[in-house]
């Protein structure tokens, strides 16, 4: 059992998801500007530009975060606050593959807030938070945990 004196505060984790929830969304916007993704009103009447746009949000995801997330578990966010996503098992690093491949999905679900009846997504994602280990659907399902970075071992 990990002790909660080194688990992250829920405030911290709120932070850290805000400064990713910008950054990426963010130089998504530029990639599809430089990309001339929608360049004109046409654009919009055709499916295939969301497929680019999604495609552009992985790069973005990505070189934002990749090398903190395969190096120490850390986004952007998470550094800037001094948390890091652990083994839920140990106080190591998460597998980069699970981080990227079971535990990202779920950031997408912070922007469906836009579309009220899909709202109760994120909820069910977030509520678990409320509990002592203070770990969301998605840290249970990708076998996680987020903890202060100091309480972290280093990589074996």
């Amino acid at each position: 059992m990990i002790d909660r004196q080194i688990l992250a505060g829920r405030w911290r984790r709120l932070g850290a998801t805000a400064v990713d929830a910008v950054l990426v969304p963010s130089l998504t916007i530029v990639l599809v500007m430089a990309f001339e993704v929608m360049e004109d009103p046409e654009d919009f009447t055709n499916a295939w530009w969301m497929g680019w746009v999604l495609a552009l949000a992985v790069v973005s995801y990505l070189v934002l975060n990749g090398y903190g997330l395969a190096r120490a578990g850390q986004t952007l966010g998470k550094r800037l606050f001094g948390i890091a996503v652990v083994r839920a098992d140990a106080l190591t690093p998460a597998s980069f593959w699970k981080l990227i491949c079971v535990r990202a999905p779920f950031f997408p679900l912070l922007f469906v807030v836009i579309y009220p009846p899909l709202l109760v997504l994120p909820l069910l994602d977030l509520m678990p938070i409320l509990g002592k280990s203070r770990r969301c659907l998605h840290d249970r399902v990708a076998g996680t945990r987020v903890v202060r970075a100091n309480a972290m071992n280093p990589k074996a």
